[in-house]
């Protein structure tokens, strides 16, 4: 209960001096990469130590909604270790890294003195919290981490396209509608557009699709909000005509519902097929029975770039004692305001059940 009430302290109030924060190095095969160490300032040691992977997000492992974070776990009494892992911070879906980017991880901890031995796990955040999943089953890191945590991870990439781009997500036979956030769907279609059939010339508009994921994570303001009209506008002039439909799916005017409800789902699906068929790890079915005897789950209800029904759905296809728990809050989101609408009542529910999380997290190691 210590660590939690550190924990909380922390991340609600942050406190100068009360955790280190050391600029490190990795060495991920042939490449010396950063990273960056938070430890407490006090604390017995050796700790046990958290290995944070960032998601496909233009700061990294320097967003600010992670530092604060990683501070916070750091203050509850561990090491935590934040790999900057270079081609999600430029926008690139490259599942096949993460194992490798956890081994050597791993790898600095253990030369440590200040890292206890066998008490290491791993927390991913939205692409990061499915690939630590699918990771976690690699052989390679057997006995190398203890615990999984993943917040805001997805199960389908269907369910996953769908929502980004026709704003539907589903759970035993319910459809429900939400606003997506855009950001999901500009790196989708950065991706991976080209590569579904009769899209192979469309590279023009997939590039202007990243340039407004990069232009959103460079001013760090929402990208459903209004300010990237004027960007949307000039990109979309500069498409070929045949290609300025598709982008009206992705990048519509902020407000403005989908074009064409049944196109999106089409191309939601097609969108998906050609990412599977590029990637295969970014299916973690196969991979979720041998998640790690110490598995949690999280996610916000709110969430808006990741539906919440996606991790309950990661919950039923991982063994039931595999799993300590599988928690959606109100309190937390990628990318929407959570806590709204709540009430007196509703906040000190969400905070009960929200502080329960955090102690199931610092003893998950």
């Amino acid at each position: 209960m210590a660590s939690t009430i550190r924990f909380l302290r922390q991340y609600l109030r942050p406190r100068p001096g009360a955790v280190q924060e050391i600029e490190i190095t990795y060495r991920r095969g042939e490449q010396e990469l950063p990273a960056t160490l938070y430890r407490p300032a006090r604390g017995r040691e050796p700790l046990p130590a958290w290995i944070v992977l960032h998601g496909l997000a233009y700061r990294g492992r320097q967003h600010p909604s992670l530092e604060r974070l990683a501070r916070a776990v750091a203050a509850s009494g561990a090491l935590v270790l934040v790999p900057d892992i270079p081609e999600w911070r430029r926008l690139r879906v490259a599942p096949a890294l993460t194992a490798e980017t956890i081994r050597a991880a791993t790898h600095v901890l253990r030369a440590r003195p200040d890292a206890a031995e066998g008490r290491t796990g791993v927390l991913g955040f939205s692409f990061g919290a499915t690939q630590a999943l699918v990771a976690a089953a690699d052989p390679g890191l057997e006995g190398a981490v203890r615990g999984v945590a993943a917040w805001g991870g997805y199960y389908d990439l269907f369910n996953l396209f769908r929502f980004g781009i026709a704003g539907e997500y589903e759970i035993d036979g319910v459809v429900r509608h939400r606003e997506p956030d855009p950001y999901g769907r500009w790196i989708m279609g950065a991706n991976y557009l080209t590569r579904v059939p009769g899209f192979g010339g469309y590279g023009a508009l997939a590039h202007a699709l990243e340039e407004l994921a990069r232009e959103a994570g460079r001013r760090g303001v929402s990208a459903w909000d209004p300010a990237y009209d004027p960007l949307k506008t000039r990109l979309r002039a500069g498409l070929p005509a045949p290609q300025r439909e598709i982008f009206d799916l992705f990048a519509a005017p902020a407000g403005c519902p989908v074009p064409s409800p049944d196109r999106a789902r089409e191309l939601a699906h097609e969108l998906a097929a050609a990412a599977l068929r590029a990637d295969p790890l970014l299916d973690p079915a196969p991979f979720l029975p041998r998640a790690p005897h110490r598995t949690l789950l999280a996610h916000g209800k709110e969430d808006r770039l990741v539906p919440y029904t996606e991790t309950l759905r990661l919950a039923r296809a991982i063994p039931a004692h595999r799993c300590v728990a599988c928690t959606i809050t109100a309190l937390f989101a990628h990318s929407a305001g959570a806590e709204r609408g709540l009430g007196p009542h509703g906040r000190a529910r969400e905070a009960a059940r929200f502080i329960g999380l955090l102690r199931r997290i610092v003893g998950l190691i």
